[in-house]
């Protein structure tokens, strides 16, 4: 078994609330009367989007690439309307574990995220994120997951060595981006496998 952590690192869609792309090309497919299935075959995390993350464009910007990737035009209301769909409920049984890890351990999260999706999910969240030391969002930090002077600038915010901070993320590049930088990188497929790691940790 490994040595306990100091600190754990969450990612947020996926890990402590639901977030579901299909959602924004339901949206917008439905207002461009073409079929959704079609947009999503199109979309790609491009440059563009990756710029969007680190905040190097804002978001009408990006939706002027997004109109000639996807092949529609849409009002700003609807691209907006529907890239913040797929924002959906906090994961209940993840989140009420927060308040008692954070008597044990401090608690950060790490979002690849934009202004225009963090306008949504801050408030929404506050609440839950109160047990929450900090939250590092891409767009502000400049960098972005799974790059490795992201997670670098992270850790040394937080004040630990990487190998003391424990991470839960649900894309595997991310994962394999933290282990590659010394983090105890963990990947999680739902609500129960985090649920099942934070127990662990708890037990330790």
């Amino acid at each position: 078994m490994s040595k306990p952590p100091k600190a754990l690192l969450f990612d947020l869609g996926g890990v402590l609330l639901r977030f579901r792309p299909q959602a924004a090309f339901t949206v917008w497919a439905e207002a461009a009367d073409v079929d959704a299935a079609a947009l999503a075959a199109r979309w790609a995390v491009d440059d563009a989007y990756e710029a969007l993350e680190v905040g190097a464009i804002d978001f009408p910007t990006y939706t002027q690439r997004l109109a000639s990737r996807l092949g529609i035009d849409l009002p700003p209301a609807t691209w907006l309307r529907g890239w913040n769909a797929p924002i959906g409920q906090p994961f209940a049984t993840v989140t009420r574990l927060l308040p008692a890890l954070a008597r044990q351990f401090p608690l950060y999260c790490f979002s690849n995220t934009n202004a225009a999706h963090q306008a949504v999910w801050q408030p929404q969240m506050a609440h839950l994120l109160q047990p929450l030391a900090k939250v590092y969002a891409s767009w502000q930090l400049g960098a972005r997951k799974p790059d490795a002077d992201a997670y670098r600038s992270v850790v040394a915010d937080m004040g630990f060595a990487p190998s003391d901070v424990l991470f839960i993320d649900d894309n595997r590049a991310n994962v394999a981006g933290a282990k590659a930088v010394g983090l105890d990188a963990r990947h999680t497929t739902g609500a129960a496998v985090t649920v099942g790691i934070l127990q662990e940790i708890r037990q330790r």
